[in-house]
């Protein structure tokens, strides 16, 4: 048996600068550079994602990460006039904004893409309050 201490989530970009640009600038999270290029720490509330720059990187054919957010429809909006088109995918119904309606027990869902082609998605409503509840966000 494993024993943990704690634990933490990765995943890899190819550029940096272009990274701490878009989580920190783009989205507006608290962004901490580790030394010597080593990565970065994306500080999410109570919990932190590890992203480590990689060569040869390859994007995620996934959703890296999730952000629970109190309205998505404005995160949308803030996120198209800065220049971002949302991601949206055939097996899901999408708004004319690329949003989601109902996804995640009743609240609303989107993904955008970072610069190294990793997808983050967004998530509102009370189904997000609960589900991270459960996984302890």
């Amino acid at each position: 048996m494993v024993t943990t201490r704690r634990g933490f989530s990765s995943f890899s970009v190819d550029d940096l600068d272009a990274a701490r640009s878009f989580y920190a600038d783009t989205l507006g999270l608290r962004v901490t550079p580790l030394g010597d290029g080593m990565g970065l720490v994306l500080h999410l509330g109570s919990s932190a994602v590890f992203v480590y720059p990689k060569e040869d990187h390859v994007p995620a054919a996934f959703t890296v990460m999730h952000l629970a957010v109190d309205d998505v429809d404005t995160v949308v909006d803030d996120l198209v006039a800065k220049g971002l088109t949302p991601t949206t995918y055939d097996a899901i119904e999408h708004d004319d904004k690329g949003v989601a309606r109902g996804f995640m027990e009743g609240g609303d869902g989107a993904w955008f893409t970072d610069p190294a082609g990793n997808v983050v998605g967004l998530m509102d409503g009370e189904g997000v309050s609960q589900l991270l509840d459960e996984i302890g966000g």
